[in-house]
Formats: structure tokens, C-alpha cells, sequence
């Protein structure tokens, strides 16, 4: 059925496609791009286009989807996009946001899973929490915790035997890196630490102890830390820089 200019094509079991001016695509403002496929249909429940074999691809560079939003609200929270999942089926996994970008058998330039940034435009303050990257684990209010969690997990994956990173410039699992402004760089590196630890208390047997005083006589105290085989170990820490 079509209606203002919009087609329905296929049946309601293969999916909802619109046609807009010819193109299998929905479009709100530039239309110039040139699409060399419009992909097959996805194995989306909601929406979608192409699959990892048969994409939805152009020649043209810039954004598949793009969205800028604005809020004049002077409370409440405002998000550009909110993604909630509920995995309700036991033994299944999910996620709410799944970001995956490959290289496809070329050397690109500059290449990221995802990237997220927060600025502040000219003058624009924050008077509580400052964070790119927010990841929280929620620990319920229950004991009965299994498995392994984390906060924030790193991964580097080697996809065969032959997985060599050994022409790579710099291999890391976190990269901390000080960029931009020189002036401004060295006043950053005046003032950043490595890691802040908050809502923690130093004593024995937490993650941070306070050994001032005791063995080794060198160090001031020490953080918990877990090895590969399991154990636990501890990083020396100095309540002072060496000479």
C-alpha cells in the first residue's frame, strides 16, 4: 500500500522496508550520498538494513545515521539516545549496545570500536562528575553473586595461531595517552594521577593497605592486585617521588 509517497514492500513476515524517491532507504535532509547496495533484508526485529555479507554500502564518506540533538532543560536527565535491554530468558546473554567495526582487508588510517567524547564547548562546567566513559556494575542487593564481574573488562583477542602483534608500534590493554594543547598538556601533567581511588578505605585485607611503618620497610603501602594464576598480589606504593 502506498500512501504520501511511502511503499510498503514485501509481506509481514519478511519485514517493513520503505521506498522513498526510489531509494530503499529513509532519508531526512541529504540525499546526495551514492549507495552502490542497498544491502539484503537484516536479521533485525525492529529495524535495520544489510547483513555482514550483503551490506548497505556507499562510496560516498560520512554517516550512515546521524542524529544531533539539544536540551534547554535546566533539570532532569537528558539522553541522545537511551537503549535499555531486559534479558529475561534464563541462559541467554544480551547487550544493551553492541558496537563492532572491522576493517575490511585494507590499511585504514585510523580505526576505533567506538568512540566517545565529552566537551564542554567554550565555557561550558561541570559541578559534580566529569566522565567520557561511565561504566557501572550494579551489585544487587543479594549474596547469591556468580560468575565473574567487572566494571570495566579489556580484552585483546587473537583471532588464530598465527595472531603476531609483533610488528605493532605499542600492544596495551589501557593506553592512557595526554593530547592536544602543549600548554595545556603540561598543565594536565601537573595534575593527573594515574588511577583515583574513591569509596575505598586502606586496611588489611581490602584492596588498598596502609603499611606505613611495617615491612617492607621501603614502600608505604600497597594496592590488591590478582595474577593470572589467581593469587593475590600487591603493587608497593610511596607516599613520595625518589630523588
Amino acid at each position: 500500500m502506498a500512501r504520501n509517497g511511502w511503499k510498503r514492500l514485501g509481506t509481514a513476515t519478511q519485514g517493513l522496508d520503505l521506498d522513498v524517491n526510489g531509494d530503499t532507504r529513509v532519508t531526512f535532509g541529504d540525499n546526495t550520498a551514492t549507495i552502490s547496495s542497498d544491502g539484503a533484508t537484516p536479521n533485525a526485529i525492529l529495524f535495520g538494513r544489510g547483513t555482514s555479507t550483503t551490506r548497505f554500502a556507499t562510496t560516498s564518506a560520512g554517516k550512515f545515521a546521524s542524529v544531533y540533538t539539544e536540551s534547554t532543560a535546566t533539570s532532569g536527565s537528558v539522553e541522545g539516545l537511551y537503549f535499555r535491554t531486559y534479558i529475561s530468558g534464563a541462559g541467554a546473554d544480551g547487550h544493551a549496545l553492541r558496537a563492532y567495526t572491522t576493517v575490511n582487508n585494507v590499511t585504514a588510517t585510523t580505526a576505533r570500536g567506538a568512540h566517545v567524547s565529552l566537551n564542554f564547548g567554550d565555557s561550558g562546567l561541570i559541578s559534580g562528575l566529569g566522565a567520557a566513559l561511565e561504566a557501572t556494575l550494579h551489585i544487587p542487593n543479594t549474596g547469591t553473586q556468580s560468575g565473574t564481574l567487572t566494571a570495566l573488562n579489556a580484552a585483546i583477542n587473537s583471532d588464530g595461531a598465527t595472531s603476531d602483534p609483533a610488528g605493532a608500534t605499542s600492544l596495551s590493554f589501557i593506553r592512557c595517552v595526554s593530547q592536544g594543547n602543549a600548554t595545556g598538556m603540561a598543565d594536565v601533567d601537573t595534575d593527573a594521577v594515574f588511577v583515583d581511588f574513591s569509596g575505598l578505605t586502606a586496611g588489611s585485607g581490602k584492596m588498598i593497605y596502609d603499611s606505613t611503618g611495617t615491612d617492607p620497610t621501603n614502600s608505604n603501602g600497597s594496592i590488591k592486585i590478582r595474577l593470572p594464576s589467581g593469587d593475590l598480589a600487591y603493587l608497593m606504593y610511596y607516599d613520595q617521588q625518589a630523588a
